[in-house]
């Protein structure tokens, strides 16, 4: 019964914020196609921080396979840090990959989810625009 009566309060809410922002459906859909770049900016800040954490449990299966390599395969810190360096990388693959692909005109497509976060080491360093 909680469950349901939760349900109806955030249907109702939903309903008057899209009611008193939104007039149409095409308004709607624009305020929906915004939101969009947001969930992109939260994906590439869960997979640094993914990325971040699989490499400390790979430093912590590398001791655990040197105290006891019958225990622990020297396969499965190597496929940790093989999918940390790939998660912490991949926000960085996204623009590039994606003007590989399409062109010119992924960075349209991309929005603000250009691969960045900001405040990390070595972001005074300046490079190259794409395409040059």
């Amino acid at each position: 019964m909680v469950r349901f009566l939760l349900s109806i309060v955030v249907v109702a809410a939903v309903e008057v914020v899209f009611a008193t922002t939104a007039q149409n459906l095409g308004q709607m859909a624009s305020m929906l196609r915004g939101q969009f770049t947001e969930i992109a900016s939260l994906m590439i800040a869960v997979a640094y921080v993914a990325g971040i954490g699989f490499g400390i449990t790979s430093i912590f299966k590398f001791k655990q396979h040197k105290d006891n390599p019958t225990q622990v395969p020297i396969g499965t810190p190597l496929a940790m840090m093989t999918i940390s360096v790939l998660l912490i990388f991949l926000p960085a693959i996204y623009v590039p990959a994606g003007s590989s692909i399409l062109g010119q005109g992924a960075e349209q497509l991309a929005g603000s989810a250009s691969g960045r976060i900001d405040g990390l080491p070595g972001d005074d360093v300046a490079l190259p625009p794409l395409g040059q």
